[in-house]
């Protein structure tokens, strides 16, 4: 259902930690919507938000859900909360925008799929991935097909995060290291890269192994799984929450076989990539990368004017027929690539504009009536994936996620 609302959407904002203080600024200046209501546990904490934004403070989720000025609801709750109010929400007929995960239970996920359909509201879950340029830069580059409509570099076989993460704002007793609370790793951090993986390779795992280590005497601090998608294709994730801020480190290999890359950051501002083709492949890669703000472009995010794209061309050695994996490709031209968005420096600014695009996607799509670009089947699916590796490391056996038979939004 369409909303036919004319003017802003009012947005009330349940939790007003650090992350949901940092939503509220980042769609500050939309003027698709306007800061009605936020509340918290913590009511002074509920207050200095709501003064920030010359909104009200209310008591608690119940008040938010029943002030009718309130159209589009941002969840920025501890995990465990995530599914229900997100159903509740959708029940009292609100948009929602819902920190990931979607819920620590797939029952609960699903069951706020379910009212999205039902109660005719959109939900969409906060996967700054999808928003990413450099993202949307590789999905480009998977589009592009040859003068007989072969594809360029071919799909993906292979999608590798090393994510080397600091614990220094992890105290022992925060509430990340409970699994009651944050569902564990693999749910609370995993489910990004395991929704970025599924959205490049095209569909979900088939199967997923993991292991997991526990620190001396606490909890689980490193998780590792492997996943095999359908046509071959393979991904691993490396979680290792158990470094110095100045020493955090992540990247993600992604493999064509014909040409790979390195994304660097799990919120991405660099991507080296290496491709070797032939004269025509060469030329649509520089045609594609001549214009940087082209080649990276969004819905919804604004360009800042320090996206730059080096291409450098130059002729292999051994030009001629190669092989891989029972594949034959003419290949004389190795094409490097370096993208950015600014570096390091950007990091924070590619954040705020990719939680804003999240935003204003899923007003646009109320008001079209469209389900959002990240939908409630993609949060579900990977929350699937996640508790599958999840499973495989409590069991040490190989698990298959959960296959769900949702509807996408009419």
């Amino acid at each position: 259902m369409r909303s036919e609302k004319a003017g802003p959407l009012g947005l009330g904002l349940a939790g007003c930690g650090q992350f949901g203080a940092f939503c509220l600024d980042a769609v500050a200046d939309l003027e698709e919507v306007s800061v009605v209501a936020v509340t918290d546990i913590q009511a002074d904490r509920a207050a200095s938000v709501a003064a920030s934004h010359e909104a009200r403070a209310l008591p608690d989720v119940d008040a938010l859900l029943a002030e009718p000025g309130v159209e589009v609801v941002i969840i920025a709750t501890p995990p465990p909360d995530h599914g229900r109010i997100a159903r509740e929400a959708l029940e009292a007929a609100k948009h929602v925008f819902c920190e990931k995960p979607l819920a620590i239970q797939l029952p609960d996920a699903v069951a706020a799929h379910d009212a999205s359909k039902r109660h005719e509201r959109q939900l969409t879950v906060d996967y700054v991935m999808r928003w990413n340029p450099l993202y949307w830069l590789v999905h480009r580059l998977q589009q592009l097909r040859r003068a007989d409509d072969s594809p360029l570099v071919g799909p993906l076989r292979r999608f590798a995060l090393e994510n080397l993460a600091a614990d220094e704002g992890l105290p022992p007793d925060h509430w990340f290291w409970d699994r009651r609370v944050s569902g564990g790793i693999f749910v609370e951090h995993g489910v990004h890269f395991f929704d970025a993986a599924a959205w490049l390779i095209g569909n979900g795992p088939l199967a997923v192994h993991a292991v997991q280590v526990d620190r001396p005497g606490g909890a689980v601090d490193t998780v590792i799984a492997s996943a095999v998608h359908p046509g071959g294709a393979t991904a691993s994730y490396h979680h290792a929450f158990t470094h110095a801020d100045g020493a955090e480190y992540q990247s993600i290999l992604l493999d064509w076989g014909f040409a790979r890359g390195l994304l660097r950051g799990w919120i991405p501002v660099e991507l080296e990539l290496d491709a070797w083709t032939d004269a025509e492949g060469a030329a649509q890669l520089s045609a594609l990368l001549a214009d940087p703000v082209a080649a990276m472009r969004v819905p919804h995010v604004r360009p800042s004017g320090e996206e730059r794209i080096d291409v450098e061309i130059s002729e292999v050695a051994n030009a001629g027929i190669w092989h891989g994996r029972g594949e034959e490709r003419q290949v004389s031209r190795r094409v490097r690539v370096h993208a950015t968005l600014g570096g390091e420096a950007a990091k924070l600014r590619v954040y705020r504009e990719s939680v804003r695009a999240g935003v204003v996607d899923l007003v646009e799509a109320a008001r079209r009536g469209r389900p959002p670009r990240v939908d409630a089947i993609a949060a579900c699916a990977s929350l699937a994936t996640a508790l599958a590796a999840q499973l495989a490391a409590d069991s040490g056996r190989v698990q298959e996620p959960e296959q769900l038979e949702l509807r996408r939004f009419a």
